[in-house]
Parts: C-alpha cells; sequence; structure tokens
C-alpha cells in the first residue's frame, strides 16, 4: 500500500492543532469564551482527571503510515454515510494505524477525533477544514470533551490526518460534506521529530500558513553540532510540511535549500539551530524573509486594500442555493491592483463565494418570518498579499411561502441485514423516507411481510417468525413498505432484507459425566460440560459454559448456571433452573412413547432469553392425563425475549387465568388437556410473540 502524503488542507489542520498545543490559554481564549458562561475556560466540560494544562505540548508531526489510515477510514465514511470510529471490517483505529505499517512499541498509545461538516450548496473546503477543526476543540455537545483531550494530550508525538469532501447522507438528508480524521499515536519506536512547514505567506501575510502558501521541492538537513556524521534529511512535500525523526539529547543545523524565493533559482538558504531533548520541536521557514530578487529598487511599497463593496445586498427567503446574491468590488489605493476573496463569515452556511461573487448556499436557512437580516465577511487579498477584512449585510425580503405537499420518493432502512434464526422482535433496521417537502412526518405499511417472516412496529422492521430465516434456504426476502406523509401523499418501496449465515455447529462439550444410577450430586467446570444424572433423584449443576444437562430417571433438580444451556429433565418430576444465558428449558423425556405424561415438572428461565419447550413438531408434551401432568413455568418474561415453544398451530390451544383448584396463573391446554401453566404474567396471548408453533 503506498503512503498518503499530506494534502495542503491537512497541512492547514496541523498548523491549527499546533498552534493550540503551543499556547492551550490562547486558543481557549479563541474558541471557548462565552461556552456556557465560562469565558476562555481550557477545561470547560473536561473531566478532572483529564484536566488540560495551559502548558505548551510538544508540536505534532506527521507520520505517512497514519496518513494512509486517516484516508482510508474517511473514505470508508463517505461511501458507507456512517460517522462512527468502528471501521470497514469492524476495525478499531489502532487495528487500522497497524494495517498501514505503524509500529506501537510499548510505551505506546493512540487516539482518533472525527468530524463532518457539510452543506447542500457551494462547498469552501478549506473553510470547511477550519470549521471541523474548531468543532472538535469546543466538542460542545461530546460528554467530557475527548477530542480536546486528545488534541491537547500531551504524550502524543505524531499525527496523521486527512479531509475529504464528498456527498454524505444524514438522517435522509445528502450534502456536500468534509470529512475530516485525525489519528495520534506516540511509540517508543519513533521520534523525537524536528517537523514544521515551508511556505511563502503570499496568500494572507498573517504570519501563519494558509493553503495556497506551503513550498514543496525544499531540501532539509539537520546536523548535530557535535557529530557530523550524525545528519538527517528529507524533503518537504508539496504542502509544504515535513517531518525528521532524530537523535534525542542533541544540538542540530537544520538547513533549508531550493527555491524559497519563488524567482526559479535553487540556491536559496537558511539555517536555523534548534536544541532537541526527549520531545518533538516545530521550525518554519517563511520565504517572506527572502527578498525578492527581480524587483527594480524603485518599485512602490504595496497598499493594503481599504474596503468591500456588495452592488446587491438583498435576497428572496428560500431562493435556490448557487442563486447569485451579488459583486465583489475592492477599493484600493493602489491603482491597478487586482484582488482576491474569501469568505470567512457564511452566516452559519447560508452563503458562498463564487469568484467574486456572493452566491446562495443553503436557501433553507433564509426565512424572512426568523431574520431578516445576515451578516458576512469577506476578506479582500491584493496581488501582493496584502488584505482587509469587510462585514457585510444581506437583507431577506419576503416571500409567500404556501408550498404544494409533494409525495414522498424513496424508503431507506438503515440496515437490510439479519442473522438467520434471528429471535422474533430483533430489530432488523430503521425505516426513513426521502421526500421534497422538508418536516414532513412519514406513518408506515408494511404491504408485503415476506409471508409472515417480518413485522413493522412503528418505523422499524423487526423479525416476525425467525423460524423462516434459514440462510440455506434462502439468502434473501423481499418486503415492500408504504409511507404516508402528514398530507396523505404516499410511496410504496419494495426493500431487500438480506439474510447472514450463523455457525449452528453444536458446540463440542469440553467435559462428559454420567451418574452413578444413584442419588447423584454433580458439578460442571467452567468449560462447556455434558452431565448425564442416570437413575436416581440427582442435582445436576452445569456453572459456567454452555452446557448440556440431562436429568434422565427420577425426580431431578438442574442449575444451568452461566452460559446458553440445554437443560433436559427426563422421566420424573423435575425442577429446573436455567441462570444466566439465553437456555432452552425441556422437562421430559422426548424419546418416551408419551413424554410428560403423569410428570409436574417445574421450569424457572431466570436471566436473558429463554425457550420452554413444551412440545416438537410431532407430538405434544405433558397429554394424556388431564390436569395431572403439566410444566409449571415461573420466571417467565417476555420483555426480555422468553418464548414458549407449542406443538401444533394456535387453534390447537385455549389460556385460561386462575383456574380453581390448580396453581395460580395462566393454565395452556391443548384440546382440554392441560399441559402449562405460566406465573405472574397477565394478559398473555397466543397471538404474540410469548409463543412460537412448531
Amino acid at each position: 500500500m503506498a503512503n498518503t502524503v499530506p494534502s495542503a488542507q491537512d497541512q492547514y489542520m496541523l498548523e491549527l492543532i499546533n498552534r493550540g498545543r503551543a499556547n492551550p490559554q490562547a486558543e481557549a481564549d479563541r474558541y471557548l469564551d462565552g461556552i456556557n458562561g465560562r469565558d476562555g475556560d481550557l477545561n470547560q466540560g473536561v473531566r478532572a482527571r483529564d484536566t488540560i494544562s495551559t502548558d505548551a505540548k510538544q508540536p505534532l508531526a506527521f507520520n505517512l503510515n497514519l496518513n494512509t489510515a486517516t484516508e482510508g477510514h474517511a473514505q470508508w465514511l463517505l461511501d458507507e454515510n456512517k460517522f462512527q470510529h468502528r471501521g470497514e471490517g469492524g476495525t478499531n483505529s489502532r487495528q487500522r494505524m497497524q494495517a498501514a505499517g505503524y509500529t506501537f512499541t510499548n510505551p505506546s498509545g493512540n487516539g482518533e477525533n472525527l468530524a463532518w461538516f457539510g452543506t447542500t450548496g457551494f462547498v469552501d473546503f478549506t473553510g470547511l477544514v477550519r470549521k471541523n477543526y474548531e468543532n472538535l476543540f469546543i466538542d460542545k455537545d461530546y460528554r467530557n470533551r475527548g477530542h480536546r483531550v486528545s488534541l491537547m494530550n500531551p504524550d502524543f508525538q505524531e499525527i496523521g490526518i486527512s479531509s475529504l469532501q464528498g456527498p454524505f447522507t444524514s438522517r435522509g438528508r445528502t450534502f456536500n460534506a468534509v470529512m475530516s480524521a485525525q489519528n495520534f499515536a506516540y511509540s517508543a519506536a519513533s521520534g523525537p521529530f524536528i517537523t514544521g512547514v515551508a511556505y511563502t505567506d503570499a496568500v494572507t501575510d498573517d504570519d501563519f500558513y494558509t493553503v495556497g502558501e506551503g513550498i514543496g521541492g525544499i531540501t532539509v538537513t539537520a546536523v548535530d553540532t557535535t557529530n557530523s556524521d550524525n545528519t538527517f534529511t528529507t524533503t518537504t512535500w508539496e504542502s509544504g510540511g515535513y517531518s525528521l525523526d532524530v537523535d534525542p539529547n542533541a544540538t542540530y543545523d537544520v538547513t533549508f535549500s531550493g527555491d524559497l524565493d519563488g524567482d526559479g533559482q535553487v540556491d536559496d538558504t537558511a539555517t536555523y539551530q534548534v536544541t532537541v531533548g526527549s520531545e518533538n520541536v516545530k521550525q518554519d521557514v517563511v520565504s517572506d524573509n527572502f527578498p525578492p530578487s527581480n524587483l527594480p529598487p524603485s518599485t512602490p511599497p504595496n497598499n493594503p486594500p481599504t474596503a468591500v463593496e456588495i452592488d446587491n445586498d438583498t435576497i428572496a427567503e428560500n431562493t435556490s442555493n448557487n442563486t447569485v446574491v451579488g459583486n465583489l468590488t475592492t477599493s484600493d489605493p493602489d491603482a491597478g491592483d487586482t484582488h482576491t476573496y474569501q469568505l470567512l463569515d457564511d452566516a452559519d452556511g447560508r452563503f458562498a463565494l463564487d469568484g467574486d461573487q456572493i452566491v446562495v448556499a443553503d436557501g433553507s436557512g433564509l426565512d424572512f418570518e426568523s431574520n431578516q437580516n445576515h451578516n458576512i465577511t469577506v476578506r479582500t487579498t491584493d496581488d501582493g498579499g496584502e488584505s482587509f477584512d469587510q462585514q457585510l449585510t444581506i437583507n431577506v425580503t419576503d416571500v409567500d411561502e404556501t408550498p404544494p405537499n409533494n409525495p414522498p420518493t424513496a424508503v431507506e432502512i438503515d440496515n437490510d441485514t439479519i442473522a438467520e434464526n434471528s429471535v422474533n422482535n430483533t430489530v432488523v433496521g430503521n425505516l426513513t423516507t426521502s421526500d421534497p417537502d422538508a418536516g414532513d412526518t412519514h406513518s408506515y405499511q408494511l404491504l408485503d411481510d415476506a409471508n409472515g417472516r417480518f413485522a413493522l412496529d412503528g418505523d422499524q422492521i423487526v423479525v416476525a417468525d425467525g423460524s423462516g430465516l434459514d440462510f440455506e434456504s434462502n439468502q434473501n426476502h423481499n418486503i415492500t413498505v408504504r409511507t404516508t406523509d402528514d398530507g396523505g401523499e404516499s410511496f410504496e418501496q419494495q426493500l431487500t432484507i438480506n439474510v447472514s449465515n450463523v455457525d449452528e455447529t453444536p458446540t463440542e462439550p469440553d467435559n462428559t459425566m454420567y451418574g452413578s444410577g444413584r442419588n447423584d450430586r454433580m458439578r460442571g467446570t467452567a468449560d462447556n460440560d455434558v452431565i448425564n444424572g442416570e437413575g436416581g433423584n440427582d442435582v445436576l449443576i452445569g456453572r459456567n459454559g454452555d452446557d448440556l444437562l440431562n436429568g434422565g430417571l427420577g425426580n431431578d433438580k438442574i442449575n444451568g448456571g452461566n452460559g446458553d444451556d440445554l437443560l433436559n429433565g427426563g422421566l420424573g418430576n423435575d425442577r429446573i433452573n436455567g441462570g444466566k444465558g439465553m437456555d432452552t428449558l425441556t422437562g421430559v423425556d422426548i424419546t418416551s412413547a408419551q413424554p410428560g405424561y403423569n410428570e409436574i415438572d417445574i421450569l424457572r428461565g431466570n436471566a436473558d432469553a429463554d425457550l420452554f419447550i413444551l412440545g416438537d413438531s410431532s407430538q405434544v408434551y405433558y397429554t394424556g392425563n388431564g390436569i395431572n401432568d403439566y410444566a409449571r413455568i415461573e420466571t417467565f418474561n417476555g420483555a426480555q425475549g422468553d418464548q414458549i415453544q407449542l406443538s401444533g398451530s394456535i387453534g390447537d390451544y385455549t389460556l385460561e387465568k386462575n383456574v380453581p383448584g390448580l396453581p395460580k396463573g395462566t393454565a395452556i391446554y391443548n384440546n382440554d388437556d392441560l399441559v402449562g401453566i405460566v406465573k405472574n404474567v397477565r394478559n398473555m396471548d397466543l397471538n404474540s410473540s410469548d409463543f412460537s408453533f412448531v
């Protein structure tokens, strides 16, 4: 995999980060002034254990492996319309850094920040990169301000940054977005670094790097002042940045050589003495320190512009994106100067810059009833690099806004894959609707439920019959959903639900135990056990692991413990306790001629989603002796996914509550023959997900 070098926007974000690390309090004053009434509070919202000191932090140096990792994740987020740290193939940030070639040697550490900002109009790429950095530093809505803590972490030495532009869909709406990813790291295998940037300062002349000012191809050489054989060299990237991994605790003469002043000659040099301890050191070179060699002595000084004007300052509310508001012009004492423009404040994304024109970027933000004017700030820069910032006011005029109601255009589901054999009521995915009318609310109908496999719960598709989800039989099923807006307009969409494969191979037991035929007490291990009680009144305890416990003959007590256990009482009046885990409880010997005949078994599932078996596809259990044989289910909890399995169909069964002469609870009858009693559950319904039929 070829490593990714930083772009000019990546270099710009690094310069913003290192500016903040050099003076954390100044950065807090710049961005946190007025946040929650705590002016300039660097630790606003930060946990005490993560307190950020106001001391300067070592500058971060680019690592190309980290840059490769960030670019891959940022592109994946745009492609998948996702915003999360978990990446392609379920990877975390450290795994992606290692996959890109970064070596972690202890002591080591890493972190990751993500941010995105989008507009439905024109994209100011550099402006949105700056916006992403500002949002990460302010970290307004993030608990404990973890992004700001990472930006200011003094241990981090290296960084990868990638800001990519592209379409991004969030909550059913597609934006022209900039996705930014930051990977931070430190490792005993690398550092310290001499790092910095070579730039002209010609775009804004503000003693700070700006996109378009980087000088690539400059040779950077660091020579140890006490041992000239100890020399390190590199070349600046096109963005102007560089990174030199040097030895610690040494002083270096750092020389920049190449065409620094832009005259086409590569004979410019600048040398600085840099002392490196255990931490990184930043050394920049700025070409405006080099006087131009091709200007005559009589060239007059360049004067800055004095004003920016717009020839029209009024726009109608709800105007379409990219509509021209007005043309910009500059007042400048130097006749003949040409000017370029930057939009420093776009009124929260409402406007954009297109050459020398202000255009509408987000017409939905132009609402006369909410605000009749908006301020923007424009910077004009002359061809000598001098600039002037001007605030302009754009006025919004009123328009009759009674729009027709348009029908929805599409239905989407945020997840279209479900594992085979999933439990009933498992959520498959959330439905959303694309609708030209912003603000419409929608209701849904499931017109085709794939032969009863799926159901609708509000705006969610859920599993209705998990037994119909079999990867080996069919890998996908089509459903049809109708969405209706609050104006009565509707749209029907066919969606495909994919079924993923599940390993259905039974877990091999680690230990197998057999009883003696007497009254035995047997305990399993922490592994997967098979315990066979055989004859006698046995006590079987599974403990940890996914266990198979068979009571056999006699009145047995069976406790599954932790794990997903299969618990079989066998013949006799048994007490079965599932414990923790998703357990399957069967009180009878299913191989007998009449399973459960003349037995009363007590079944307790306890924690997690448990399955109580009162019949299989070929026979009903506990029949043939009226009310004298049944399963008593004492801990049923449908809310946690418990389910009772019955043989046959719903028409074969009736429910009756608190039958005189029987224990309290809901009695389950198969053709007037009692097969079970469910304790402490109100309003049970054979049509609900509490029951399944085989």
